[in-house]
């Protein structure tokens, strides 16, 4: 299958003039960079949210929505949100289409391990940080319809308001991954379990950064431009929920 355009997802985000907004090159995968974008400067009383995408190289639905939601101007949220941001994860897999890095190994099984040269940078960039909201865009190629992860301590949960708002765009998987080790909360949402360890990005996240986080699955048999509606329609249904349900603070 044929790769993805990274000089063009790197052109997308050069042009970003955004409120608030740094942007670095975090570090370097196989000549690759990995970006890290700040929008919001210090939180300053505000909530704290952590986006990414491309964590596997085939799910391109993930950085599309990322850009999308930049590319939106979303000044208005920084009034309430500040944002870490770290569009594609796994550049190398984006180029070639493949789910794992070039070494074949699986961001997203292997993340606290030594020698995942994504992992390192990234978790370098998380280091010391907290954050109240953590949302990482996802794909999933059997899919039928949209379905969810989340983790929450208090166990307040989102996934329900979410599931409301996604099917505006599209139907609710009525299986998600049927995996015998999904614990369900509400039809469409499963629960990121203590079972899953901390090599997922996500449960890493979730033990180490912040109290609340979700994985988004958009099926890839939908059009992009559906992908992207779903997974944005979900973040601003969270982002919403997040202000209005504050929680304990982290």
């Amino acid at each position: 299958m044929n790769g993805h355009d990274f000089n063009r997802l790197s052109r997308r985000l050069e042009v970003l003039d955004l409120e608030e907004m740094e942007m670095e090159t975090a570090g370097f995968v196989d000549d690759y960079p990995i970006y890290c974008i700040r929008l919001g400067g210090r939180p300053r009383g505000r909530k704290r949210v952590l986006l990414s995408g491309g964590v596997h190289g085939d799910e391109p639905a993930g950085p599309e929505a990322v850009l999308a939601f930049l590319e939106r101007k979303p000044a208005e949220l920084l009034r309430a949100f500040t944002f870490l941001v770290l569009p594609c994860v796994n550049p190398w897999g984006y180029v070639h289409n493949r789910r794992e890095n070039r070494l074949g190994q699986d961001i997203n099984r292997s993340f606290s391990e030594s020698g995942v040269t994504e992992g390192e940078i990234a978790r370098g960039i998380l280091s010391g940080k907290r954050f109240d909201l953590y949302v990482d865009f996802h794909e999933d190629w059997e899919a039928a319809g949209f379905y969810m992860y989340e983790g929450r301590h208090d166990e307040q949960w989102a996934g329900p308001s979410v599931i409301r708002a996604v099917e505006n765009v599209g139907i609710i998987d009525p299986d998600g991954e049927d995996d015998e080790n999904d614990v369900p909360i509400s039809r469409g949402v499963y629960q990121v379990a203590p079972s899953w360890g901390t090599g997922g990005v996500v449960p890493y996240v979730y033990h180490h950064h912040a109290d609340h986080v979700l994985i988004f699955e958009t099926p890839t048999a939908w059009p992009m431009t559906q992908r992207i509606a779903a997974h944005l329609a979900g973040l601003d249904t969270v982002l919403e929920w997040t202000l209005e349900n504050p929680g304990r603070d982290v």
